[in-house]
């Protein structure tokens, strides 16, 4: 269920690379779209990029709110991660094109997490 509502996502929107699902306390890809580029060195690195963003839920890396979203630009891609409120260890990890349909992309990126988080 969790590989088919990635590749939903991903096959949704041309912009989008990759998305995989991750588990930010053990800083573990648990699963990925069928399509990722990504080696598992690759995937590992994004994972500790957004835990490390985010920070743990009881101690937020910025501001004294825990975030939900982070977004990392660079010159050719955009990583956006996603973390589910009520369990702030799901996160999805998202590596896009520039040109992304932003809006569009976290609405549908943020109801994909919480299908998967919560079997809605």
């Amino acid at each position: 269920m969790v590989l088919k509502l990635l590749d939903n996502l991903h096959d949704q929107f041309p912009g989008c690379e990759t998305v995989a699902f991750a588990d930010l306390s053990t800083l573990v890809i648990l699963v990925t779209n069928s399509d990722t580029p990504h080696h598992r060195e690759e995937l590992d690195a994004l994972c500790a990029e957004a835990a490390a963003s985010f920070g743990p839920p009881q101690a937020p890396a910025l501001g004294s709110t825990p975030a939900g979203m982070v977004f990392v630009a660079t010159p050719d891609r955009l990583r956006i991660y996603l973390r589910d409120a009520d369990e702030p260890d799901d996160a999805l990890c998202c590596v896009c094109s520039h040109d992304i349909a932003i809006p569009q992309f976290l609405a549908a990126a943020r109801a994909c997490l919480e299908k998967i988080s919560h079997g809605a």
